[in-house]
């Protein structure tokens, strides 16, 4: 630069010179990173697809094109105008008399690089802590029991038409459901109207007798319409008294089963078995129920959500054209699909089967949103790590370059090849112990916000805080550590002939 100032070169045309190749190494970095983005959106639909509202219409298009090369031209020229400025500002005699990296050294060259690698590290520090705060939620979220085994079940959708069905609907689902029962690798088979975590819901009011006046329902609670091997076909333990059975007929006395979650919340110091109940729901048969037994807690709306109180009725005494029916298999659920389709077909060949899928399905569709915000949150956190690595050592390696006198001057007097990577490693490491500093003072108040995203950790989770910190240092250290090996290699005689 100072060669092309001093034969004549204005200000003016060095600035333009650098804001061209600022732009142009910009334009390439966004054109990269528009083909990443391409190869990867399938990816990243894949993951989270189902928790994005009109995920099939996401598409790299003219406009996402527009964006990014307006966006790395702006970038180019902002980042391109101050090193440009500051080149062009150069005194040609003194840059000419004392050495080229004498220009380019000055305290606030210095500074304005160290702000950098501060900056990077910490913002660095912040993507990553929230990323493992995000993870080990997903993690603990995993972990949680949901009330019931969803491995090796297969599950479908029936919707009985009731003109041609009406009140035979309780024998259909009993026969059903007996034939898939008898199916070689199948232990049990049932049907209920609203499959935990499937996002179907149904919940009624109800009155419990002697606790509560008669026109004032004690509240709401989750009503579930099950067949007798429900409860083994899903996995929920029975903890008192009994299920139900096929003598539970709509002759028989109105029986129901309720979880723990019910007996605790409205029987909290006695049995409520031979309690009685009576919901106020759309159909105008709500006797007074017996509860015959008590199973275990189903978190129904999420892995994250407590159990509701929740009534089960037996299908036969309350009929529902519209149930899921359930098939805990031997095997792979999927290769039974064809020979349930096929039992149902055989009783009526024009019944539409839907939602045939395993059950494991739904488990992973209700933490869909979570998984997907770790996902996003941990690439970013991969990158930010990735440019703080690349920024340290660019900065470093710049460093060593503009140090090269010093460097030679300290090994022709004597010092060692240690002291010389003990030197470059102690100034790169001062500035990433700052920016750690920063970014965890910066993380602590940043994650309170995440409290909403995360599930059984804390949103100052020490473990990750630390955990995080310490990475970020290892990466740090070997970042300085690759240009202060190269420090060690200059030839001192080398080095002060060309300076």
């Amino acid at each position: 630069m100072a060669l092309r100032l001093a034969i004549g070169a204005s200000r003016l045309r060095l600035i333009r010179q650098l804001l061209t190749e600022g732009v142009l190494l910009a334009v390439v970095g966004g054109a990269l990173g528009l083909l990443i983005a391409s190869l990867g959106r399938p990816l990243l639909l894949s993951i989270g697809g189902q928790s994005i509202p009109r995920a099939d219409e996401v598409v790299i298009d003219t406009r996402v094109l527009l964006f990014t090369l307006s966006l790395s031209v702006i970038i180019g020229l902002v980042f391109s105008v101050l090193p440009a400025i500051q080149a062009s500002g150069l005194n040609p005699n003194r840059v000419l008399k004392e050495g080229a990296k004498s220009g380019t050294s000055g305290k606030s060259g210095n500074r304005l690089r160290g702000s950098l690698i501060v900056t990077q590290v910490a913002l660095a520090l912040v993507l990553t802590i929230g990323a493992g705060l995000l993870a080990r939620s997903f993690l603990t979220l995993l972990s949680v029991n949901p009330g019931f085994e969803p491995k090796k079940v297969l599950t479908f959708d029936l919707f009985l038409s009731p003109e041609k069905f009406g009140p035979q609907a309780a024998g259909f689902y009993r026969r059903l459901t007996e034939k898939l029962d008898a199916l070689p690798g199948v232990d049990a088979a049932g049907a209920i109207n609203a499959l935990p975590l499937s996002g179907a819901e149904y919940t009624w009011a109800f009155f419990i007798e002697g606790q509560q006046t008669p026109d004032k329902p004690l509240g709401r609670v989750d009503y579930r319409v099950v067949t007798p091997d429900l409860f083994q076909a899903i996995g929920i333990p029975l903890k008192r008294g009994r299920i139900f059975t096929k003598q539970d007929s709509r002759e028989a006395t109105p029986v129901g089963v309720i979880n723990e979650a019910m007996a605790r919340r409205y029987w909290p110091d006695e049995d409520p078995i031979g309690k009685r109940f009576r919901v106020q729901g759309p159909i105008n048969d709500n006797p007074w129920t017996t509860i015959i037994g008590v199973v275990g807690d189903v978190k129904h709306a999420g892995l994250d959500q407590d159990p509701a109180p929740t009534i089960y009725r037996p299908h036969q005494q309350n009929p529902r054209a519209d149930m899921t029916v359930v098939m805990r298999t031997q095997s792979e659920p999927l290769t039974l699909a064809n020979s349930a389709r096929n039992q149902a077909h055989e009783m009526d060949k024009d019944l539409p089967i839907s939602n045939l899928r395993e059950y494991t399905y739904f488990v992973s569709k209700s933490v869909a949103q979570r998984r997907f915000a770790m996902t996003l949150l941990t690439g970013f956190a991969a990158l930010a790590l990735l440019l703080a690595l690349f920024g340290i050592y660019g900065v470093l390696s710049y460093s060593v370059n503009l140090r090269t006198r010093e460097l030679a001057i300290r090994q022709a007097m004597g010092a060692q090849s240690r002291d010389l990577t003990a030197l470059v490693v102690r100034q790169g490491m001062s500035l990433v112990l700052v920016g750690i500093g920063i970014g965890l003072g910066v993380a602590l108040a940043l994650t309170r916000l995440m409290k909403t995203l995360l599930f059984g950790v804390s949103a100052t989770d020490p473990l990750t805080f630390t955990t995080i910190a310490l990475l970020l240092t290892f990466v740090a250290l070997l970042a300085c550590w690759i240009p202060a090996r190269r420090a060690t290699k200059v030839d001192p005689i080398t080095a002060l002939r060309f300076e």
